[in-house]
């Protein structure tokens, strides 16, 4: 399970521009954007959700997305992703999210979008490895992917949907930061992968495969203040605040 999160003491607009884009059709499609119980919204109910993210002046991104040997269909993404939301932020007063699943890659993951009173959306490092546990749990990733130590013959029969890790975890990298050409760089990190384990041992593929998820760099940055003060440290000053959310903006 890979769970990835930031945040900014911003308005959610840009934010959802980028989980309803759909990379696929790429000519004004949108992404289904649900709330909590998993409706789909309108668009007047898309802007009161990032009118209420202004209002607060704080978004959490989060970013869902299960083992892809697991083999989950868009569907289950969709339904896991709700109840994982649901039993972490349900009891939480002011918080509301909306989120979609992007089924553009080998590998169908979700993205959310939150808001609400900052106090409710901190996180340090312990609580994002809870949510990361709790999200595997509801995903029931233990039963669903293939043991770590199996052998290549073991895979699952779809070689397409094991994904390489470094990529995968690169890619979300790049989506993490809203950068529209994500794609690009996972494409790069699978070219590059897959040179590099042109003669490489399957024992040591596999060491190299099953080594823990780093921390996205902007996590990295953050690490030696979340030690100290165990909450989130405040937002980078030199980071831009969101300009004003323009309909169609990748077009």
């Amino acid at each position: 399970m890979m769970l990835k999160t930031d945040y900014q003491e911003s308005g959610a607009g840009n934010l959802v521009d980028y989980i309803r884009r759909d990379r696929e059709q790429d000519a004004g499609a949108t992404v289904d954007l649900r709330n909590p119980a998993g409706r789909e919204l309108s668009d007047p109910e898309v802007d009161q959700f990032v009118d209420k993210s202004r209002e607060f002046g704080f978004q959490r991104h989060m970013i869902v997305s299960p083992d892809p040997t697991g083999q989950y269909s868009p569907e289950e993404v969709n339904a896991n992703t709700r109840e994982f939301m649901h039993s972490e932020f349900a009891q939480q007063p002011t918080t509301d999210y909306v989120y979609g699943v992007h089924r553009d890659t080998e590998f169908p993951h979700a993205h959310i979008a939150a808001t609400g009173e900052r106090t409710e959306l901190e996180m340090d490092r312990e609580d994002i490895r809870q949510l990361r546990e709790q999200a595997a749990t509801v995903y029931e990733e233990p039963s669903r992917t293939r043991d770590p130590t199996a052998t290549a013959r073991d895979a699952p029969e779809n070689p397409g949907r094991v994904v390489d890790q470094e990529a995968r975890e690169q890619y979300h990298e790049a989506e993490l930061s809203l950068n529209p050409d994500a794609e690009k760089a996972l494409k790069r990190a699978s070219e590059k992968s897959q040179q590099k384990d042109v003669g490489q041992p399957t024992a040591e593929k596999e060491r190299a495969e099953s080594k823990p998820e780093s921390l996205s760099e902007g996590a990295a940055e953050r690490a030696g203040e979340q030690a100290a003060t165990e909450r989130e440290p405040e937002v980078d000053l030199e980071r831009e605040q969101e300009p004003e959310r323009e309909v169609g903006w990748w077009q």
